[in-house]
C-alpha cells in the first residue's frame, strides 16, 4: 500500500489561484495534490450569471458552506434556501443545482472522489486565469467545451 504524504498548508483570504469559472472568481484554496488527492477546497464569489444548469456528479460527491449571501440549492428536487452558515453535502450521483439570490454570494465548494479528471480539473479546463481579484465580466459559457468536459469529467448535464 503506497501512503502519499502532504505538506501543511495556510492560505490567506487573498492567496490561491484565481479563476474565473462560470462568471463567478474562484480561488483554489487547497488543490488535490496538495491534500494527496483526497479533496479540493474552493471559495466562490458569484452572482446570478454563474447558476449553473441541473448536473449530476457520477463519480465525485460535492459539498457547500456559505459564507455570505443568499443561494437556493436543489438538490435531487428538494429546495432549499440558504444563507450564511448553511452546509449543503450533494453525494455523487444526485442532481442539483443552485440559484445565487442576492447580488453576490460567496460558499466555499470541497469536491472528493476521484484524483483525475475530477471537479477541479473541470472548474479550471472550464475557466480562465483571473486577471484581478474580482468578478469578470459576464459572458455565455462555451458550450462545445463544456459538452466535452462534461463527457471527459463524469459529468451529466440533466
Amino acid at each position: 500500500m503506497t501512503t502519499q504524504t502532504t505538506t501543511s498548508l495556510i492560505r490567506r483570504a487573498d492567496e490561491g489561484d484565481a479563476t474565473y469559472f462560470f462568471n463567478a472568481l474562484m480561488t483554489t484554496k487547497a488543490s488535490m495534490a496538495e491534500t494527496g488527492g483526497v479533496y479540493s477546497l474552493t471559495e466562490h464569489l458569484a452572482t446570478a450569471a454563474s447558476n449553473p444548469p441541473l448536473h449530476v456528479q457520477v463519480d465525485e460527491d460535492e459539498a457547500f458552506y456559505v459564507l455570505d449571501g443568499e443561494v437556493e440549492f436543489e438538490v435531487d428536487g428538494e429546495i432549499v434556501r440558504a444563507t450564511a452558515g448553511t452546509f449543503a453535502f450533494v453525494a455523487r450521483g444526485s442532481a442539483h443545482t443552485f440559484r445565487v439570490l442576492t447580488e453576490t454570494a460567496r460558499y466555499l465548494v470541497i469536491c472528493s472522489g476521484k484524483p483525475t479528471d475530477n471537479l477541479e480539473e473541470f472548474f479550471v479546463a472550464m475557466g480562465e486565469p483571473a486577471t484581478a481579484r474580482a468578478l469578470p465580466q459576464p459572458k455565455a459559457p462555451d458550450v462545445d467545451k463544456l459538452l466535452v468536459l462534461t463527457d471527459q469529467m463524469g459529468i451529466e448535464l440533466v
